[in-house]
């Protein structure tokens, strides 16, 4: 449970509800955030539920199970993908955070993210006990910051608002947890019981909504989009509001690390894990001393277009193995060229572009799972 709540607090949830703010000038339409929310309570259900433990889902981590959901070559793309995914989130996380450390500590526009990419390593190779107690105190401080927020710098009016629009900002919650969604069975597996899942999901969303809004609260009174600004201009306690920042990201970095080093490892088996959480910390370190976290909505949209269409195919096929039929691995052309093309269209400027990529990939399901069923018919 402490890495799903590890995101949902994150204070990436901040400096995302600050963009969107930013975006459109003021409040946050209402309906992008329940379109937002909802489709990542789908994904985040549907892909969980094949960590979990037989006869409720496959048992295994992504890596483990995707042998029998994918041929060699998908699967050996995705793995690259999502090895670079998560070097930027590592990027994103370290960045912020390590920021927040700069100008807490006064140090060089360097030294916080080498200082707490260095922290990260170091807790990612320690026994994962350590890992854990350590990211109990991180999410604490994740949550104080998202609290201190609301209190210290309350906004000035309510951060949305019943217009319309929006879906724009629903594809950026879909990109925020695009990754950590796909890769959902590393963080069930093992899981016994539905319900079980049902608390992990809940514990990333609730908080990563609060964290939303609170951030377009901060934009909405401050006026800036640039969390770590705001915090570090204030006096007295505020000021020291860095400190939950710098703290605050550290069980999402950790999260890095670890499906990162998974994902390098899915690539080239014969490195070693630490080798593996060396390489995503490395190249992620590069990218936070980049202040990569200042690119955060082109990032998630870019995300959002790239990895969750395969949910979809995903979920359907390990749906019809719980229900006794066949097992058989999911066709590329299911989601591949959906996925591309919603790439494409998105660094054109189409921010709508992932949500069409997720009805289109549903489409082309429906027909395969047609085919399927006309396929295994008698005498057919």
């Amino acid at each position: 449970m402490g890495a799903w709540l590890g995101i949902g607090t994150a204070p990436a949830g901040l400096v995302l509800g600050a963009a969107m703010a930013a975006r459109h000038g003021g409040a946050v339409p209402l309906l992008g955030l329940l379109v937002g929310a909802a489709v990542m309570v789908m994904l985040l259900w549907n892909q969980g539920r094949i960590g979990l433990h037989p006869p409720v889902g496959d048992g295994g981590t992504l890596t483990a199970v995707l042998p029998g959901y994918l041929g060699p070559g998908t699967r050996r793309l995705l793995t690259a993908v999502l090895a670079v995914a998560m070097i930027g989130w590592n990027g994103f996380n370290v960045g912020l955070g390590g920021a927040s450390l700069t100008a807490m500590a006064h140090l060089p526009d360097w030294g916080g993210p080498v200082l707490l990419e260095v922290v990260v390593i170091a807790v990612s190779l320690a026994p994962p006990r350590y890992g854990n107690r350590v990211a109990v105190v991180t999410t604490l401080s994740a949550a104080a910051l998202v609290g201190w927020c609301l209190i210290v710098l309350p906004p000035p009016a309510v951060p949305v608002t019943p217009a319309p629009g929006g879906l724009a900002d629903a594809a950026a919650l879909i990109g925020y947890v695009a990754v950590f969604a796909l890769r959902a069975p590393d963080f069930s597996v093992g899981l016994l019981r539905r319900r079980d899942l049902a608390w992990c999901v809940g514990l990333l969303v609730v908080p990563t909504m609060l964290g939303v809004l609170a951030g377009a609260g901060l934009s909405l009174r401050t006026g800036s989009t640039d969390v770590v600004a705001v915090l570090a201009s204030g006096s007295g306690l505020a000021g020291y509001a860095n400190v939950f920042v710098a703290v605050g990201v550290f069980a999402a970095a950790l999260t890095t690390t670890y499906s990162g080093a998974l994902a390098v490892r899915g690539l080239a088996p014969r490195v070693p894990p630490a080798v593996a959480v060396l390489a995503v910390a490395a190249v992620g370190g590069l990218l936070a001393v980049a202040r990569f976290d200042r690119h955060l909505l082109p990032w998630l949209t870019l995300l959002a277009a790239a990895l969750p269409v395969l949910v979809v195919p995903m979920a359907v096929e390990a749906s019809a193995r719980r229900r006794g039929r066949s097992a058989r691995r999911v066709p590329a052309w299911c989601w591949l060229p959906p996925a591309l093309l919603a790439v494409v269209v998105t660094a054109a400027g189409v921010a709508l572009a992932p949500l069409l990529a997720l009805a289109a990939t549903a489409v082309l399901t429906a027909v395969w799972r047609a085919g399927r069923r006309s396929s295994e018919k008698p005498g057919a």
